[in-house]
């Protein structure tokens, strides 16, 4: 019965329910938007800034560095691994499409922590390949133990054998996808040449200068007429953290206002309500219906609406990252969590802001709810 009552109220005024329905959808699925873009850039900063984090620095060589310079660093008990962003080379795969080789080490690879499908242990001409690369080539992304040809900038042929498909995102990088080959094997392709900068990423995340002071001391013996220069710390890391969290509260306290504006109108919705119902109340009351199951009518609409909006706003707001991600260039990632926590909190609101008016409705009084 209390449901089938909840219901009447409910549908007897469709435009006074749809207002602060609209709220609540409103409020999640800004958050909803906020936590799915904020979560893509993130993403999208650690992949393409790869020189900004918080463990990482950029040294520029004035010399140059060769490849032993490279494997000099990640012996080092302190680095975790390196890798230059200028070892990679734009080849063909066939006479009009191309891709884009670049040589990692092994521990590079794991630093980078892809999503593979197979091996990730290159070697030789074995090579890790982006799905949608893959999907190019092969037409299918099950490419593990194909072989595949390539063509260098020499005109060289050269045949790879793929270890795994990596998930690969193509949005930043004009279309053009990436295969990861052994830095050593990438050498011996006769593509080796000077790269001026170098990442280097630690173990520790403390005292960041001062071990990037002691790994500058250890090229500057092995190469005592070179210069190296640190171009970029984690102290730019840090600024553009600060700037994203700014951006991340200002956003964060819109979808809240949002969302507790949705809330108000619910408690105002219901006070009204109560008003518009105290006659009905106290027939109610007086025909022997508890102050227990008025209580749970007036929670249980405020519950429904809150419902309904959070699942209708994240919905929504999912829907609107992805348009508006693509339109701007940054990919909306969804976690479980978010949008568990998200939900729960406008069911909370619902209950919370609808607790006054049901608890009056509750404590009203058959004689005084039936005088008009």
């Amino acid at each position: 019965m209390v449901f089938w009552m909840v219901y009447r109220i409910l549908m007897g005024n469709k435009l006074r329910s749809a207002v602060p329905l609209v709220g609540i959808i409103i409020g999640v699925a800004s958050i909803m938007g906020i936590f799915a873009i904020s979560s893509g850039g993130e993403a999208a900063v650690k992949k393409d800034l790869a020189s900004i984090a918080e463990n990482r620095v950029l040294i520029g060589s004035s010399r140059g560095y060769d490849l032993e310079d490279l494997k000099l660093l990640e012996n080092l008990p302190i680095v975790d691994y390196v890798f230059s962003p200028e070892m990679n080379m734009t080849i063909n795969y066939d006479e009009i499409n191309k891709i884009k080789l670049e040589g990692y080490t092994k521990s590079a690879i794991q630093g980078k922590e892809l999503e593979v499908e197979g091996s990730s242990n290159i070697r030789g001409r074995e090579v890790l390949i982006g799905d949608k690369t893959a999907e190019k080539i092969f037409k299918t992304i099950d490419a593990a133990g194909k072989i595949f040809e390539i063509i260098t900038d020499t005109g060289k042929r050269i045949e790879l054998r793929v270890i795994g498909v990596y998930r690969e995102d193509l949005g930043n990088t004009l279309g053009i996808g990436s295969i990861y080959m052994d830095i050593d094997e990438y050498n011996n392709l006769g593509s080796s040449r000077v790269v001026n900068t170098m990442v280097v990423t630690y173990k520790d995340r403390e005292d960041i200068e001062e071990t990037t002071n002691y790994v500058i001391q250890i090229l500057s013996r092995k190469n005592y007429r070179n210069t190296y220069t640190i171009l970029e710390g984690n102290s730019r890391y840090q600024k553009i953290e600060k700037i994203k969290g700014m951006i991340n509260i200002f956003l964060g306290a819109v979808g809240i206002t949002a969302l507790v504006m949705g809330g108000l109108g619910i408690s105002n919705l219901l006070l009204n309500s109560v008003r518009e119902m105290t006659p009905s109340i106290g027939i109610l009351r007086t025909m022997g219906m508890s102050e227990k199951n008025i209580l749970k009518i007036f929670l249980l609409e405020s519950t429904i609406l809150s419902t309904v909006g959070g699942a209708l706003g994240i919905i929504l707001g999912c829907g609107g990252a992805y348009i508006v991600g693509g339109i701007i260039g940054i990919p909306s990632i969804y976690y479980a969590g978010q949008i568990i926590t998200v939900f729960l909190t406008s069911v909370g609101m619902g209950i919370v802001f609808g607790s006054l008016p049901a608890y009056r409705a509750a404590k009203l009084q058959p004689i005084e709810a039936m005088k008009i």
